[in-house]
């Protein structure tokens, strides 16, 4: 790799003033040195290229992207141990389990490393920051329509991407900032050979379950433990491999013993997924009174489903368990964001802020005018489009995708339409071609099998989509679904029941027997004769094709009016700092230990401790149970160092910092470099938070990395593994 000469205070200094520091935000690593002098006050002592450089170890070089970004991990170890929530590795313990073997019920440590699982994801190290915006847009004539400036960004983004790639060397994401109003490159190492290395019984990990979820005061051990692997040169490598060794990472966090105190310096680092700060009134008002309500009613439905069968049969239970969590967080979520939209009146905020942007515009020369004049309207022409038609496409994603075996279906029609392809073709090399193409699809479906109906379980799947489809068929109109399937419909005399019968009697994608019969003597007529492959095809190819370009225009015209006004904010408060949106790539937010208030008479302390995990416990209970032999530890108090003297054993704590999801499993880091705990919730009464951040509610739950340690050490007796950290004491 070429040698990077660029100092980062030297980048820092030739961005504009709109990265400066703010209250709130999640801050681009790159552009450290704009907050370092308040993050100095609040007490870091760590020197900028200590943090975050592109030439030598630093900080950044601990924190890890897991997957794609659905959540960030932590380096704790010269050896490549990664640190992440429970509920981060939750799927891959759960895929990893049996009821033989139970991982998630019961916990999992790796005695040595040869007993350390695969554990089906990536991670990835950030490489460097680099801002391409001048590069993107200076191609951009000032005359250029949406349509030419999308394609010259689309172009000079592949190029850069390329540029960046080193040859396939790392992974480049071009990322958005500002609606298009900058952009940057984010290169990556990826390492492919990551293997479960232990987790806390789920009682443990998941303590208090979709009760306390979003919820303070919290009792919840939520974290997981992984190992990066890589080849015996320290390179990373695409798969597992056993001939590869645990990583060398050019820097691991310390952990601290020393605990945390109200007003103590705290710093979260990780891969914010996506926030909406930027929002209009008209999208608030969309969200909470037509699209939010929706996906709670739906996916309350699917979960009264799942725990109906999970009740009955453990396995199925085990099968079920991610599926649910999964559904289960944002079910309460969009709960919560809602009420908090509402209670305080974020709607009314932003149409205030919109008047004084009106203003602004109007007191302003002819230019100004010209190029502002109109984001309002737009504003209004998109969203009379959304309100009358997003509930289609909310019920494409939560109910007709919601049932299970509609995407594994829609991929069959796919193969269904290679098929007629091929039947189309005259040239005898053309077809062998595309025979060879379909054949690679066969196999691809072949290999998959196993995974595809692993954790399947037909009975959930055909009454998830009964209910799916009758919410479909009585909230959507007949003019919003495609006609394919009304005509289906009417065939079966409008009976739903009868259609969904009719689908799991005949169909491949419902069937692993069925499904493997047809891989193994693949033909178009199968295909087309299949009732699910053929309604799977039919509400694919209507979402695609007729459902998706009904929201083109104002789409467009959205991401017209964001980027405007946008840019109006910088240019009404040039001495304001914006951070801008989370879009899953390297964050920090930084800020304090902080108790706060709910509401009238109610005052949250900023830790809780062990005694509140034995007050809530419930023998017997899904959700307040706890593990064999925990409250016997519990009470013996034997903390040792990982509590102080004469103090209860301290659980999970309170800082003002900004997350959302892709932040869970982030290290929350103390002024010295050292980790103090993990970043896993938010707290219920700021729910509004990724669309209105509020300083006064606001809040991050962590779990402390004292009770992390206390049961890996004392309740796993794991103590191997504590004695690879680097402790700081």
């Amino acid at each position: 790799m070429k040698k990077i000469v660029t100092l980062i205070l030297g980048f820092a200094l030739v961005i504009s003033s709109q990265f400066a520091k703010a209250d709130e935000g999640m801050w681009i690593p790159a552009l450290l040195t704009n907050n370092y002098a308040e993050m100095q006050r609040l007490g870091l002592t760590m020197t900028p290229e200590q943090v975050y450089s592109i030439n030598n170890s630093s900080m950044k070089d601990a924190i890890v992207r897991l997957g794609s970004g659905f959540c960030t991990g932590e380096v704790i170890s010269n050896q490549g141990l990664i640190l992440t929530n429970h509920h981060c590795g939750y799927s891959a313990i759960q895929k990893l389990s049996s009821t033989t073997a139970n991982h998630l019920k019961n916990g999992y440590w790796a005695k040595t490393k040869a007993d350390e699982k695969p554990a089906g994801f990536s991670v990835s190290f950030l490489v460097k920051i680099v801002d391409i915006t001048d590069k993107v847009l200076g191609g951009v004539s000032a005359k250029a329509t949406e349509e030419e400036r999308a394609g010259v960004v689309a172009e000079k983004s592949a190029e850069l991407k390329k540029e960046y790639s080193e040859s396939d060397a790392y992974s480049v994401d071009i990322k958005e900032m500002f609606a298009g109003n900058k952009y940057f490159a984010y290169v990556y190492e990826v390492f492919g050979d990551v293997r479960l290395v232990g987790n806390p019984p789920e009682s443990v990990g998941k303590y208090g379950g979709d009760t306390d979820n979003w919820m303070w005061p919290r009792h919840t051990g939520d974290f997981s433990m992984f190992r990066v692997y890589a080849s015996k040169e320290n390179k990373a490598t695409k798969d597992y491999s056993v001939d590869n060794i645990p990583y060398t990472p050019k820097h691991h966090l310390p952990v601290s013993l020393k605990g945390v105190e109200q007003g103590d310096f705290a710093m979260i680092w990780g891969f914010p997924g996506s926030t909406d700060r930027y929002l209009s009134s008209y999208g608030v008002k969309n969200a909470t009174d037509i699209d939010q309500p929706a996906r709670v009613k739906i996916r309350r439905t699917k979960l009264d489903i799942y725990e109906k069968y999970q009740a009955q049969d453990e396995s199925v239970d085990l099968m079920y368990a991610a599926k649910h969590a999964q559904v289960a967080n944002y079910w309460k979520y969009f709960i919560g964001q809602t009420r908090g939209l509402k209670r305080l009146n974020v709607e009314g905020k932003k149409r205030a802020e919109e008047a004084a942007f009106t203003h602004w515009v109007n007191s302003g020369d002819a230019a100004r005018n010209a190029k502002f004049g109109q984001v309002l309207t737009m504003y209004q022409d998109a969203y009379k489009v959304y309100d009358e038609k997003i509930l289609a496409q909310t019920y494409f994603g939560e109910a007709i995708y919601g049932v299970e075996f509609t995407r594994y279906a829609a991929g069959l029609s796919r193969l269904r339409d290679m098929y007629a392809s091929l039947d189309t073709m005259e040239s005898k090399e053309a077809k062998a071609a595309f025979q060879v193409k379909i054949d690679k699809t066969i196999e691809s479906y072949k290999n998959g099998l196993d995974a595809q109906f692993k954790d399947y379980y037909q009975p959930i799947d055909k009454e998830v989509m009964v209910a799916m489809l009758t919410y479909y068929v009585n909230d959507i109109p007949e003019s919003l679904r495609p006609a394919e399937f009304n005509k289906l419909l009417a065939k079966y005399k409008n009976n739903i029941a009868k259609l969904v019968d009719a689908v799991f009697a005949n169909s491949m994608a419902v069937d692993k027997d069925k499904a493997a019969a047809f891989l193994n003597a693949p033909s178009a007529k199968a295909l087309k004769k299949d009732l699910g492959v053929t309604y799977a095809g039919m509400m694919f190819n209507y979402y695609m094709s007729d459902l998706q370009p009904m929201f083109s225009d104002a789409s467009a015209k959205r991401d017209l009016a964001d980027r405007l006004y946008i840019d109006a904010l910088f240019q009404m408060n040039p001495e304001k700092a914006y951070a801008p949106d989370a879009n899953s790539s390297m964050r920090f937010t930084y800020g304090q230990v902080l108790e706060y208030s709910p509401g009238d008479a109610m005052q949250y302390k900023h830790f809780t401790t062990m005694k509140g995990i034995l007050e809530k416990y419930q023998p017997g209970d899904a959700e307040f149970d706890l593990p064999a032999g925990f409250v016997e530890a519990a009470k013996s108090s034997n903390y040792g160092e990982y509590a102080k003297e004469g103090e209860d054993l301290r659980v999970c704590f309170l800082s003002n910092n900004d997350i959302t999801g892709g932040n869970s499993g982030s290290p929350v880091i103390n002024g010295k470099g050292e980790l103090i705990g993990l970043a896993f919730d938010g707290n219920w009464e700021a729910m509004s938070g990724d669309i209105a951040f509020e300083p006064e509610l606001q809040r991050t739950i962590s779990v402390d990395i004292r009770y992390v340690l206390w049961c890996i050490d004392k309740l796993a007796g794991a103590k191997h593994i504590v004695d690879e950290m680097t402790l700081a004491r």
